[in-house]
């Protein structure tokens, strides 16, 4: 409430707190400014930095403003910035955005030598699903399913129950009782699977998840390497799987194109991130058709060095057959200029 947020207030003006989170929204408001300019701040810390970038995963407009905050105050503290996943464009637009000065940049890493990483494109995802979690090495084991919508939550985790699985849900459409208890079920592992949409794991630090499977695919790399690294977090082996299917393009297609109408952005920015949305989500579909090495696919992305083969990924451990299709190919192609003229 708003007597709560100022007796908050209150107390940091007379350093009752070392250690205040902040949403970034709350930056723009005029009780929050005069705060800031009376008060030493010693320190200012921003979590999921890739959000300042156009070109990161998740842009919000009012991370743009965090520079603009900090310009206003008294005195400049140090600033921090931290985000899990990078590429070297976002880096660079973060130390630009945030006008962070001669900033110390270190990148701890991408590869985690204990995930296997592996992509099927099953007929029917279920059975794959369930196939999944039959393996020895998964059953009785925690896990996450992670589905692209509410409605595919309910329908997988339905599924799942009724063919003998301790198996939960968690999306944004629960009430809060309903996913306080469903979170707890699974952390203190009362049930083994978890069936969510994206809103599950942010802040949820279980350590013994042995696989993550996405039902669909992702919009793309940095999102699904933050869901499925949340699997092997204790060192165990542990697998991330995506089940792919063509038309999960179509509908991250329709998400992005539909998704940024609230967003306090001008028209030409929203353009700008849909374009960029659009590209991000072309890398997600190529690495669902790559014959190459999956883990190499990912530290490449991510600009690092990858192996050639990792010995630890679906694609390094199936034997592909080359076949020239160059005639079937040509043919395909004239008849597509034939059908045009």
């Amino acid at each position: 409430t708003p007597a709560q947020q100022y007796k908050v207030i209150r107390n940091a003006k007379q350093y009752k707190y070392k250690l205040i989170y902040v949403a970034p929204e709350r930056l723009e408001l005029d009780f929050f400014q005069e705060f800031a300019a009376s008060t030493n701040i010693s320190f200012v810390s921003i979590d999921e930095a890739h959000c300042v970038s156009q070109w990161g995963q998740d842009f919000r407009p009012s991370y743009l403003k965090i520079a603009q905050f900090i310009q206003s105050m008294p005195k400049r503290p140090i600033i921090g910035a931290f985000t899990a996943t990078a590429t070297r464009e976002v880096k660079d637009d973060i130390i630009s955005l945030l006008a962070l000065q001669k900033p110390f940049v270190m990148t701890t890493g991408f590869d985690r030598k204990n995930l296997y990483f592996e992509v099927q494109n099953p007929k029917y995802k279920l059975n794959a699903l369930v196939d999944i979690l039959n393996r020895p090495q998964n059953k009785e084991k925690s896990g996450i399913v992670y589905c692209i919508s509410r409605k595919g939550v309910e329908e997988v985790c339905d599924e799942l129950i009724s063919r003998g699985f301790a198996a939960t849900r968690y999306h944004a459409g629960l009430d809060d009782e309903e996913r306080r208890i469903n979170q707890d079920d699974f952390i203190y592992d009362r049930k083994t699977v978890m069936v969510a949409t994206n809103a599950f794991g942010m802040g949820i630090d279980k350590s013994n998840v042995s696989y993550v499977v996405h039902y669909n695919m992702p919009k793309n790399i940095e999102s699904y390497y933050q869901e499925a690294g949340r699997a092997g977090r204790d060192g165990e082996p542990a697998e991330c799987v995506l089940l792919y299917a063509p038309k999960d393009v179509r509908i991250n297609k329709f998400l992005i194109e539909n998704g940024n109408e609230n967003l306090e952005m001008t028209e030409e920015m929203r353009r700008q991130v849909i374009k960029k949305d659009l590209e991000l989500l072309k890398h997600m579909t190529f690495y669902c058709n790559t014959y190459d090495c999956l883990r190499g696919f990912i530290l490449k992305y991510f600009g690092e060095t990858a192996p050639i083969c990792c010995d630890s990924c679906s694609n390094c451990n199936t034997r592909f057959e080359t076949v020239d299709i160059t005639e079937e190919a040509q043919k395909i192609l004239s008849c597509i200029y034939r059908i045009k003229r």
